[in-house]
């Protein structure tokens, strides 16, 4: 049976998350994955190709020493690490521009729309 204190625990955690902080994050939270996505595109069109990034793991052989009664000396290990990979991709550039003026467009509505519920946080924390 788990001690009491281990089950009160998330709940005090829980309580001392502020309301108005959570209110915020979530009123912007749109707006701010809009405005990195227009940040990605402007990025690609300055470039003139998109960049497609991904994950593969590589083996690395370094020199291991064996441990206490057996395996003693130097010896050769592997080991197995991810690395990212960064590879160009092409990518139609008058697309991503009118993907630009259209991102461009939601962030206007929904600059409008954060406000409003930024007013909202304000209101509901006074």
């Amino acid at each position: 049976m788990k001690p009491l204190h281990l089950l009160i625990l998330p709940l005090l955690a829980a309580a001392c998350v502020d309301p108005g902080q959570t209110c915020r994050k979530d009123a912007t939270k749109d707006l701010q994955t809009v405005r990195a996505l227009i940040t990605e595109t402007e990025e690609t069109i300055a470039r003139g190709y998109a960049v497609k990034t991904g994950s593969r793991n590589i083996a690395f052989t370094d020199f291991c020493l064996g441990s206490g009664s057996h395996n003693v000396g130097i010896s050769f290990c592997n080991r197995i690490e991810p690395v990212q990979t960064k590879q160009p991709v092409a990518v139609d550039l008058n697309e991503e521009r009118r993907k630009l003026a259209s991102l461009k467009q939601k962030e206007r509505e929904l600059a409008r729309s954060t406000a409003s519920e930024l007013q909202k946080c304000e209101l509901a924390n006074s």
